[in-house]
């Protein structure tokens, strides 16, 4: 009886301090390995949702500003060799639109220095697509040569005299008749160029055109590092005083040029009238001679814009990981604009607690002012 109890007493025997001691260290050193996989993978999660977030913003930043651009002076009226092109227009040629004069410029950069720009935009929504007719007689109770087909009450429209007169005038069509000839016109804006008594003085005749709401669409960088577009909506909450509305977030630099053009046409019929070509020769900023007080030589020879967006992921990290486009730091990402020229800008974002903690994306655009007929004789 004793060897069989003695023999149980053996088979019922459990780990020794030894290998328990060897079982938890296996168990330790899986723990602390799945947890550095863990810990990898949500960090490489959090980085590919980052970079997604930035992807998705600015492209949809682009995408508003691209869409407006493109419609930049949609509604100024054509014309041919003998017609007045709306460029001629004084500059100051203008329309009070709910509180705030807008002028004929398609697109308007607002220089911010070292913080983020301004882009405003301009265009109509005639339905007669930028149609002229000949107007006669006075300028608050014209006489045209046809009727004003797509052309609507509380239209924004246009007179442009001849070449060699360009004076303008904007008004606004309160009231049409059966016949679609014009009842009122009120808001009547003349620069200091022209008076209601000259624009129409029998000498010269007069293009009439309707532009449909000539409103702009205004972009810029909030506090909150949101895109907003303000402006041109209807209702009860008109330009200029409608809502910024925000359209893409974690935008943290918007940054705009002017492509102009440097090179005279050699065709124009003369030195005095010489046009540039249709090409852009350079990019500029919006300042100096092209800053708010551009005349209109220089706003003539505006041909396209380009817009860059900066856009952050949101992931603060734990070290540096970005610097200036000057930075020289091996591993750290630089932050730059207009990335095809020969020296790349860089982009001020010292401003922002922590910049340098967070991975950033840029996103450029050349926008062709397509929807403006640059007249070679405007200048």
């Amino acid at each position: 009886m004793n060897r069989v109890g003695t023999k149980s007493q053996r088979l019922q025997s459990g780990f020794s301090l030894v290998e328990l001691l060897v079982g938890l260290l296996i168990g330790l050193v899986a723990t602390l390995a799945i947890s550095n996989l863990f810990t990898g993978f949500e960090a490489r999660k959090r980085a590919i949702t980052g970079g997604s977030d930035a992807q998705s913003n600015g492209v949809l930043a682009m995408y508003y500003m691209q869409r407006d651009a493109q419609n930049a002076g949609y509604g100024l009226p054509l014309y041919n060799s003998s017609d007045p092109s709306p460029l001629l227009c004084p500059i100051e040629t203008s329309i009070n639109q709910g509180g705030v004069v807008i002028n004929l410029s398609p697109v308007v950069i607002v220089d911010g220095g070292a913080g983020s720009d301004i882009v405003r935009i301009r265009y109509g929504n005639p339905a007669s697509g930028g149609a002229s007719l000949r107007a006669t007689g006075t300028i608050t109770t014209p006489t045209l040569d046809g009727r004003l087909i797509g052309c609507q009450e509380n239209d924004v429209v246009l007179y442009h005299q001849t070449p060699s007169s360009p004076n303008c005038s904007l008004a606004r069509l309160k009231k049409l008749n059966a016949d679609r000839t014009i009842n009122t016109l009120s808001e009547l804006n003349t620069p200091p160029t022209a008076s209601p008594v000259t624009i129409l003085n029998g000498a010269d005749w007069v293009r009439f055109s309707c532009l449909g709401a000539w409103n702009q669409y205004e972009y810029r960088v909030s506090g909150t590092l949101e895109l907003t577009r303000s402006g041109g909506t209807p209702g009860t909450d008109p330009f200029p005083n409608a809502a910024a509305i925000p359209v893409a977030s974690d935008i943290v630099s918007l940054q705009a040029q002017y492509g102009i053009s440097d090179t005279i046409d050699p065709t124009s019929p003369s030195a005095t009238a010489a046009g540039f070509l249709n090409r852009v020769d350079r990019w500029v900023d919006a300042t100096g001679i092209f800053g708010d007080t551009i005349s209109l030589i220089d706003r003539n020879r505006i041909r396209a814009i380009r817009i860059a967006v900066v856009t952050r992921d949101g992931n603060l990290q734990k070290k540096a990981v970005s610097q200036a486009c000057n930075g020289s730091v091996a591993g750290l990402a630089k932050v730059c604009v207009w990335q095809a020229d020969a020296n790349p800008a860089n982009v001020d974002l010292t401003a922002l607690p922590q910049w340098q903690q967070y991975r950033y994306r840029t996103f450029e655009a050349n926008i062709p002012l397509r929807n403006i007929l640059w007249n070679r004789d405007a200048l």
